[in-house]
């Protein structure tokens, strides 16, 4: 009897066992079918995301030859998905834009850092122009590149018109200069002239013993010197406005008078280094690195607390370069330079304005308590 009920024992667990083993394999096959739903559900949501994205966003291998793009992929370059498809990155890039690519590509391939987003431009199927802001990545699998991932903002509009306003402020700033020429002129030539003639007589006749008693020559001379001061002032306005010696002589000489007159009037001493050959520049571009001096110089007087400022000029034969370096107390530099203005750093933010209307670059070293360096370089 022992052994059947053994042998019943075993059966029976061979048959827990047995449904057991069943009950888990539908268990497993319900999870798997939910897992694979959920899957679907999420690639689907993701093809949906990725197809309607607002920005472009395509894939590309290691050559550039694409692998997958969206409808807005589409919409920005003119090419349909099937098109993109048989076609190349290179199709659409410049030698400089295909320069700039090769860059961004070489960065990450080798691990290192890439500022992004950056500016890319592009030619359409009809052959404009398109700028995109561009963000792009490397992807891998099992360790090894095989694309690159792009998301690409179009900015082309966006483009024209900071172009457009860029262009209208040039205009401004043109007719200012004009009319800061027109007005430093009016008081050289006229005001500061008939002023020039009173002072003379005021000092002729407050000098003439026979005609004026003590008192009254004391009287005339106290109004000479008044108007020996206003003359002085107005002479010092007409040169802020527009110094002759920019417009006669050049970007050098009205440097030095600028440093002299910081020198004199500010008791900052501010001495001019000449590095190269001097050369006439180009109007506007004279006007421009003159203005940023002017405006660094002021900074300098105005918030610095500084002692000593040292303005290198150096002339070569495509561009020149001015570095304006004081003692002050420095302050703490926003990373970006669009950030100057949020900070209510309107003087160097229009400084920053003026360079690029030039096509010129302007960098600000400061630090706190060890003073401050402006570099403003430009073609000419």
């Amino acid at each position: 009897m022992a052994w059947v009920i053994a042998a019943a024992v075993i059966a029976g667990l061979f048959l827990a066992i047995g449904i057991w083993s069943l009950l888990t394999a539908r268990r497993y096959r319900r999870n798997l079918e939910a897992a694979r739903q959920e899957l679907k559900v999420s690639e689907d949501s993701y093809r949906y995301l990725f197809e309607n994205a607002h920005d472009a966003i395509w894939l590309h291998d290691l050559e550039g030859n694409f692998i997958t793009v969206n409808k807005a992929t589409e919409k920005l370059t003119g090419y349909s998905q099937e098109e993109l498809g048989r076609m190349n990155v290179k199709s659409f890039l410049s030698e400089e834009s295909l320069e700039l690519a090769q860059q961004i590509r070489k960065k990450l391939l080798n691990n290192e850092g890439v500022e992004q987003p950056y500016e890319q431009r592009i030619f359409r199927r009809d052959g404009s122009e398109a700028y995109m802001q561009l963000t792009t990545s490397l992807v891998s699998e099992n360790g090894q590149p095989v694309s690159f991932h792009h998301i690409a903002r179009d900015i082309t509009e966006q483009k024209k018109m900071n172009e457009s306003l860029r262009f209208y402020f040039k205009q401004a700033i043109k007719a200012q200069e004009e009319e800061r020429k027109r007005i430093s002129h009016e008081l050289h030539d006229d005001t500061i002239q008939s002023l020039v003639v009173l002072s003379r007589q005021l000092d002729a006749l407050a000098t003439d013993d026979q005609v004026l008693s003590r008192e009254n020559r004391d009287l005339l001379e106290d109004i000479w010197h008044r108007t020996e001061s206003i003359l002085q002032g107005l002479r010092r306005l007409s040169q802020d406005l527009r110094p002759a010696a920019l417009d006669r002589l050049g970007l050098l000489p009205a440097v030095e008078m600028l440093a002299s007159e910081v020198t004199k009037y500010a008791s900052i001493i501010t001495r001019v280094t000449l590095v190269g050959k001097e050369h006439r520049l180009p109007e506007e571009v004279a006007i421009a690195l003159f203005r940023i001096t002017q405006e660094a110089l002021r900074n300098v007087w105005r918030h610095s607390g500084a002692t000593r400022a040292d303005i290198t000029i150096d002339f070569t034969d495509t561009r020149t370069k001015i570095t304006v370096n004081d003692n002050g107390k420095g302050f703490h530099v926003p990373e970006k330079m669009s950030d100057l203005a949020r900070q209510d750093k309107l003087g160097l933010a229009g400084m920053h304005e003026r360079a690029q209307l030039v096509g010129g670059t302007l960098t600000v070293q400061s630090q706190p308590d060890k003073g401050t360096m402006i570099i403003v370089e430009a073609p000419g």
